[in-house]
């Protein structure tokens, strides 16, 4: 039974429990007293990948490879954001360690890119066959 909202004393999001009479919260799926249900549902929906975790590896990765500076700063860049959107979700939201390996892979190869090039400069920039 739905609570009046004629009685000022009483909010609007309580209702009474139908076997003790006491006054829960709506949205509570069963009383907190006698424990028989309210007759509310809830649908549990599972946590859902972070798309920023997953493209903070995939940069990282490919900058490996192929954009090297360019792909491990977005990799990067996108790891933070998604930590940070991870842990601002709430538990919607999961794959911290894809996003933390993204950063690391990222700050690996930034790492690596220096390395190459302070040898290519050492060595000089001419193939030599």
């Amino acid at each position: 039974m739905e609570s009046e909202n004629s009685n000022n004393n009483i909010p609007s999001s309580t209702i009474f429990c139908s076997n003790c009479g006491i006054q829960i919260p709506k949205e509570t799926p069963y009383c907190i007293k006698c424990g028989v249900s309210t007759g509310k549902t809830f649908i549990y929906e599972s946590p859902k990948t972070s798309g920023m975790a997953i493209a903070s590896l995939i940069c990282s990765v490919v900058g490996f490879f192929i954009c090297f500076f360019v792909g491990q700063i977005l990799g990067i860049i996108f790891g933070y954001q998604a930590r940070k959107e991870i842990q601002e979700s709430q538990g919607r939201l999961t794959g911290e360690g894809l996003a933390t390996a993204g950063i690391i892979v990222g700050w690996i190869g930034i790492a690596l890119d220096i390395l190459i090039i302070a040898i290519w400069g050492l060595f000089g920039f001419g193939l030599y066959i």
